[in-house]
């Protein structure tokens, strides 16, 4: 038993060995295989980053290899399980490079059971290139076409005035800013819209840049304000008094129209605004005055100086001063112990030549109310000055008084 128990062994150990042969000869014999399209994965761009470098040429190609190993092997082995790792970690400044790689089978496959043969490319070229960020590149907006007529437009707002830009620092550095194009035509109302940008040069050509640019933001909502616009003419009111009217005054306004904006309503029943309210009676001489006109609710001057030149001068009219004695003048609401402290009022009347050369100081009538236009604070009395109805000439320069003493009911002192 024990002698056929050592045969019996040996057999089943020959038949092993057999059967190993066998499969290593015969079922699975080492072979070669090729392999195209072998993409080429780079790896260490972290360490680039760190160097403030970053990879810009290399990626994306491709090695055809041919592989010797078992044949069970090589047929887990095509271009999409097999990858070729190129490692760029070691580069510490810009430009070009030619990297070796290496093969990584797929997990099924152990690196040692395989070897290259050869391969179309030992080595692949790779670029690498300074990294520059600009957090603040300006945006700036370009029309195109025309608003219709009886419109205009405001600065546009954008919600991005600056954008941040990072790449390759020869590409960043050549940039001066970037443009979004906003289209006019046949625009009644606000335009808003999310629109890409374009970067341009210092000189305003359009720049082409590779893919490596990069910016947080892809687009910019550009909101322009449009509002209907209408011309409307300024004018004066003028109040006759002092014996000149609106004909014996010559009254410019500049500018004498003004652009306005509003509500289209507003402005279709806007022709005019009255600006300023002049009294001829009050103004002595000729006159300019600078004012900023009050315009209707929801209208705006569009113009850049909002302030208005009004100018007035009289034409043909003749000032003259007439002494009138204070004994003449007509009291009413009589007070015994008050008098006046003067002797006579100049009173000075305009109006044209003949009105004028027409009127006498006894033409003048004064009268002084004692009780209800006098003030005991300044101990002054206000006057009330008549001309004839007849006459077209006015007083001017008032309002007059004149001053009020206190006497003595008897003696008069």
């Amino acid at each position: 038993m024990q002698k056929h128990k050592v045969l019996a062994f040996l057999l089943a150990l020959v038949v092993s060995i057999a059967l190993w042969f066998y499969a290593v000869t015969v079922v699975n014999p080492n072979d070669t295989a090729k392999i195209s399209d072998v993409k080429v994965r780079i790896v260490g761009t972290g360490e680039l980053a760190g160097n403030n470098l970053m990879l810009t040429g290399g990626e994306g190609q491709t090695v055809t290899v041919e592989i010797s190993g078992r044949r069970s092997d090589l047929k887990e082995l095509n271009s999409s399980s097999l990858e070729a790792i190129a490692d760029v970690s070691n580069i510490d400044r810009p430009g070009e490079y030619e990297v070796s790689w290496t093969l990584d089978p797929p997990s099924t496959v152990a690196s040692g059971d395989i070897s290259l043969v050869s391969a179309n490319y030992n080595k692949i070229k790779v670029k690498v290139s300074e990294y520059k960020e600009r957090p603040e590149v300006p945006v700036t907006v370009e029309y195109t076409g025309e608003l219709p007529a009886g419109y205009v437009r405001d600065p546009a707002v954008l919600n991005y005035p600056t954008i941040p830009v990072s790449g390759p620092a020869e590409e960043v550095s050549r940039i001066d800013h970037a443009i979004v194009t906003v289209d006019l035509s046949n625009a009644t109302s606000n335009i808003t819209n999310e629109l890409e940008y374009r970067f341009v040069d210092e000189e305003g050509q359009e720049l082409t840049l590779s893919e490596f640019v990069t910016s947080s933001v892809p687009t910019v909502r550009v909101n322009v304000p449009v509002l209907a616009y209408k011309q409307v003419d300024l004018k004066v009111k003028l109040i006759p008094g002092g014996g000149a009217t609106a004909q014996d005054v010559t009254c410019t306004i500049e500018p004498a129209t003004i652009g306005v904006t509003g509500p289209e309503d507003v402005l279709s029943r806007l022709t005019s605004i009255e600006i300023y309210e002049i009294d001829l009676g009050q103004i002595t001489e000729n006159k300019t005055w600078k004012i900023t006109p009050d315009l209707p609710a929801g209208v705006t001057n569009r113009a850049s100086e909002t302030s208005v030149k009004i100018s007035l001068s009289f034409n043909g009219l003749l000032t003259k001063r007439f002494s009138i004695p204070c004994a003449s003048i007509t009291r009413i609401n009589d007070i015994e112990t008050m008098d006046f402290g003067e002797q006579s009022v100049v009173i000075t009347v305009r109006g044209k030549v003949a009105a004028i050369n027409a009127l006498t100081a006894e033409d003048i009538r004064i009268v002084a109310d004692m009780k209800n236009d006098y003030d005991p604070g300044t101990k002054t009395l206000t006057l009330q000055v008549y001309l004839p109805e007849t006459s077209t000439a006015g007083v001017i320069g008032g309002p007059y008084t004149v001053q009020i003493v206190e006497v003595a009911p008897e003696t008069g002192e």
